[in-house]
């Protein structure tokens, strides 16, 4: 079976996978492809056939969930978004920046004009390098909704230039983090009704529930702790939430179709589940259903038989198990970057052999010595924060830290202060204080 994977630069990739691949299948080879070991943050998203942008569920058939399979059209995404400094290769870093900047172009982020500001001349010096008044094109419009005046373009001009020599990847990590500081970073967007028949935004993000009109501006938020559960019925979500008064109230959303429906209760349900959870309960993961076939041969044969079934969830870790997963497999695999830009040699962060030493150039050796570095940085960061000996391997409890080895963690004493917790080690003759959560 063919796909077509369009990625958030424009470009598109041929995929070819078995006919009854699962949707991982052809993710995991689109990624393998860019070099992407930090696969949990994408998925693969399709149209609808009523126009729904629905996210591919991994851990199903794709023949199953495509309308069209001559060849199957998806479209690579970031489906969960998370701070600039967490993200560990440079290529998954770029694919982000890519996602980010066409969200910019379509006006779901917001901001004030001193950031329009600085993301413009960011977003200059990323594509067209070092200022040039012939070649210099701004964003600012697009960005803050308004035409800029004369003494805004001078000032966007300015801080372009105090960009000169920067690199793409540089200026990339820094559009990011100001991007990460926006009210709206991360959030998936759905279109609803509500039970009157008003057409709203809902917005679905790390922090909870945003419930917006038509033109984004907010009509209601509704924080995670506060949902005590979310159902799905047909075309209809329905979100039971405690008010301040101990009460609880119903709320109804009505969507465009099943499918649609069904997309607004799993962004919510994973959404919580990969920021707020320390991992991904048994009661999300096996939740499933059943085509008829399989439904009578759980019947009559045997009632844990796979046949017929369709996961209703496709997550599988959370923000902190996709970070320490990802850290541990670059470490094992002892690459820091194995994805090299158009025009540069593709290098591990191993020394080269004999052979190909001689084939390399000045450029290359710079960029292999560069990545000698990272990769030393990145097993300095693996070693015990308190004996710098023995590799990280303990996990403390409720909080999930992870910063010394199980010697050490055995020898910790927990004391707590002022609304600080933290821990006391002595270590030949010397004191070690670490504070870990308020």
């Amino acid at each position: 079976m063919l796909c077509h994977v369009t990625r958030p630069d424009a470009v598109v990739m041929e995929i070819e996978v078995d006919a009854k691949a699962n949707g991982e299948d052809c993710l995991n080879k689109v990624c393998r492809k860019l070099g992407i070991i930090e696969v949990d943050y994408f998925g693969l998203q399709f149209s609808g056939s009523k126009g729904e942008n629905l996210w591919l569920n991994l851990r199903n058939r794709i023949s199953q969930q495509m309308d069209n399979l001559t060849p199957c059209r998806l479209r690579l995404r970031v489906k969960f978004f998370v701070e600039p400094h967490l993200i560990l290769q440079e290529q998954t870093r770029h694919l982000f920046f890519m996602h980010v900047k066409e969200d910019l172009h379509r006006g779901h982020l917001r901001m004030c004009s001193e950031q329009a500001e600085e993301l413009s001349s960011l977003l200059a010096q990323a594509e067209f390098g070092d200022y040039n008044q012939n070649t210099a094109k701004y964003w600012y419009t697009e960005l803050c909704g308004t035409e800029p005046n004369q003494a805004t373009i001078n000032s966007i001009i300015a801080k372009h230039k105090a960009l000169e020599g920067l690199s793409q990847a540089s200026v990339e990590y820094q559009a990011l983090q100001l991007v990460s500081s926006l009210e709206h970073y991360g959030v998936e967007w759905h279109w609803v009704r509500d039970a009157e028949g008003q057409r709203l935004a809902i917005g679905v993000g790390p922090d909870g529930i945003a419930i917006c009109r038509e033109d984004f501006s907010l009509v209601n938020r509704i924080s995670y702790p506060i949902i005590q559960i979310a159902t799905q019925s047909g075309k209809s979500v329905y979100l039971t939430v405690t008010k301040e008064t101990s009460d609880s109230v119903i709320l109804l959303f009505k969507l465009i179709s099943n499918r649609a429906a069904s997309g607004l209760y799993r962004s919510i349900t994973e959404t919580h589940a990969f920021y707020r959870c320390d991992t991904v309960t048994n009661a999300v993961m096996m939740q499933y259903s059943r085509d008829f076939k399989g439904h009578l041969a759980s019947l009559f044969l045997n009632e844990n038989i796979n046949l017929g079934k369709k996961y209703v969830f496709d997550i599988r870790r959370t923000s902190k198990e996709v970070y320490d997963y990802a850290r541990r497999a670059l470490y094992n695999a002892g690459i820091v970057d194995m994805m090299s830009r158009p025009g540069e040699c593709t290098l591990s962060s191993r020394s080269p052999s004999p052979d190909q030493e001689g084939a390399l150039d000045c450029r290359g050796c710079q960029q292999s010595r560069l990545l000698q570095e990272k990769l030393q940085k990145l097993r300095e960061a693996l070693l015990c924060m308190l004996c710098c000996e023995e590799e990280i391997d303990t996990t403390f409890c409720p909080c999930g830290h992870m910063v010394c080895c199980q010697n050490c963690a055995e020898q910790l004493q927990v004391r707590e202060r002022l609304g600080f917790v933290y821990f006391v080690i002595s270590i030949s003759d010397s004191t070690f204080l670490i504070v870990l959560d308020f």
